[in-house]
C-alpha cells in the first residue's frame, strides 16, 4: 500500500458520533470530512486497486448530513431457495466471496433475493458508503423531478441556478449533465474538481457546493481537441461537477433540499427501513451529488429491487428509468469499466450498473431482472464478479416468462 493510502486510512471517518458540543469537537468532525473529499490527492489505493478502507465504507457521516429515519412500510425482501441452475451460480458466488474482498454480496431475481452474504466490517446495523453509486441516485431523483413537472431535460442549468448565467456550465442543459457531457474541465486524476483549499473549505463551512460550481475553473468550458472552447453535449468526461451541478439544480426546481429530494422521491418509495445518511455541505445544505449516501445493506438491495420494479412498470419513471439504462453516449473504454453511459449509469450490452469507488456495484440486466449487489474494500476482483454476473444474468427468471 503507498504511503499515501496509510495517510488517508488514519485521517478518515470514525465510526463513532462526532463530539460536536465543542469548538474543538465541531474542528475533529470538519477535519475528518476534509479528508474524505480531498480525493484527488489522497484516495486509496491498494496494490495498484483503488480501495475502500474499512472506515471508509463503514460510516454514519457527519452531524451535519441529513439522516433518513426509513419508510413507515418497509418493503419486504422476498427470499428463495435457488434452483439446481442456479445453485451452480450461487457456489461459485460463494467461492469468490470467500476468497475476494468483498463484504457484501446479494444475487437477485427479479426481487427475490436468492443468496446473499457479509463480512466485517458490514453487519446487520452498519451504514455502508455507496461512493458513485451515489451518482446512480441523483439520476433517480432527477427523474422524479422531471415527472413532477419541476425539471425538463432540455433545461439549462442557468435556468435554475441563475449565479451560473453565462458559464460555460450554466449552458449545459440537464440532458447533458446526466450523460456527463457538461464540457467543462475534465477534474483531477481520480475525476474529483476540488483543492485541497477548497475541501477544507467545504468541511469548515466557509464554502458550498455551488460556490465551487462557480469557480472559474469548474464552470469553464474545457479545451477541445481541435481548438477553442468544447461545447455542451459533444464529449463524454466522467467527473464530478455534472452531478453536483444536478444536486443545485434539484434544490432549486423543487424548492426542496437535495437530501430531503432524494429522501421523499427515492428512498422512502424504495421501501427503505433505515436510518440512512445523506451528505449535504454544511454551509447551505447542498446536497453532494456526486456520491452522498449511506444505508444498511438490505436497504442498498430494497433500493436496487425498486429500481428494477420502477424499470418495469408503465408511466412517466418507468419510461425515465428505462431510458437512463439505454446506451446514450460512448465512454471511450475507460479501463474495465462500461463501454457506454446512460443517465448517470453506466451500460454494457443488455446490462446497466451503478458503480462506486473500490468496488462498490449494483448491475440490472434489462432483459430478465437478474440482479447483482456488491460492496467491497478493494477492486480487485472485479474480472472475476464480472464473469460471475455474467453466469447469473444469463440465468432465465422465474418471475418473467
Amino acid at each position: 500500500m503507498r504511503a499515501k493510502t496509510i495517510e488517508v486510512i488514519r485521517c478518515g471517518f470514525s465510526n463513532r458520533p462526532a463530539r460536536n458540543s465543542t469548538r474543538r469537537g465541531a474542528l475533529v468532525a470538519a477535519l475528518a470530512f476534509h479528508c474524505a473529499i480531498s480525493a484527488h490527492a489522497q484516495m486509496p489505493e491498494q496494490g495498484g486497486h483503488l480501495a475502500a478502507p474499512d472506515n471508509w465504507l463503514v460510516n454514519s457521516g457527519q452531524p451535519w448530513h441529513h439522516t433518513v429515519r426509513g419508510a413507515s412500510t418497509v418493503s419486504r425482501l422476498g427470499n428463495r431457495e435457488p434452483t439446481a441452475e442456479e445453485k451452480v451460480v450461487v457456489e461459485k458466488a460463494k467461492a469468490l466471496f470467500a476468497r475476494s474482498s468483498a463484504k457484501a454480496m446479494a444475487l437477485v431475481d427479479d426481487g427475490a433475493v436468492v443468496w446473499s452474504e457479509t463480512k466485517t466490517p458490514i453487519t446487520q446495523e452498519a451504514l455502508v458508503f455507496g461512493f458513485s453509486i451515489g451518482k446512480t441516485v441523483t439520476g433517480l431523483a432527477v427523474g422524479q423531478a422531471i415527472c413532477a413537472g419541476k425539471l425538463a431535460l432540455s433545461s439549462r442549468l442557468e435556468d435554475h441556478v441563475t449565479e451560473l448565467a453565462s458559464t460555460d456550465l450554466g449552458r449545459a442543459t440537464v440532458q447533458d449533465l446526466l450523460t456527463m457531457r457538461s464540457g467543462t474541465w475534465e477534474g483531477n486524476k481520480d475525476t474529483s474538481v476540488w483543492s485541497p483549499e477548497q475541501a477544507q473549505a467545504i468541511a469548515m463551512g466557509r464554502m458550498n457546493w455551488l460556490d465551487l460550481l462557480k469557480t472559474d475553473k469548474v464552470s469553464a468550458a474545457a479545451s477541445s481537441t481541435f481548438g477553442g472552447k468544447r461545447k455542451p453535449g459533444e464529449v463524454f468526461s466522467y467527473k464530478s461537477t455534472d452531478p453536483i451541478a444536478l444536486g443545485v439544480a434539484l434544490a432549486r426546481a423543487t424548492g426542496t433540499r437535495y437530501a430531503e429530494w432524494v429522501e421523499q422521491t427515492v428512498l422512502l418509495p424504495a421501501g427503505i427501513e433505515g436510518p440512512a445518511a445523506i451528505a449535504q455541505d454544511r454551509a447551505t445544505g447542498y446536497g453532494q451529488g456526486d456520491g452522498a449516501l449511506r444505508m444498511r445493506f438490505d436497504d442498498w438491495v430494497r433500493l436496487a429491487v425498486w429500481v428494477r420494479k420502477s424499470e418495469s412498470q408503465p408511466g412517466c419513471l418507468g419510461d425515465y428509468v428505462r431510458d437512463s439504462m439505454k446506451p446514450m453516449t460512448p465512454t471511450g473504454k475507460i479501463g474495465s469499466m462500461p463501454d457506454s453511459y446512460g443517465y448517470l449509469t453506466w451500460v454494457r450490452g443488455e446490462s446497466s450498473w451503478a458503480i462506486g469507488h473500490g468496488g462498490q456495484r449494483i448491475a440490472w440486466n434489462r432483459r430478465n431482472g437478474r440482479t447483482l449487489v456488491t460492496f467491497s474494500s478493494v477492486e480487485d476482483y472485479m474480472r472475476d464478479l464480472n464473469q460471475l454476473y455474467a453466469e447469473w444474468s444469463s440465468l432465465p427468471s422465474l418471475n418473467i416468462p
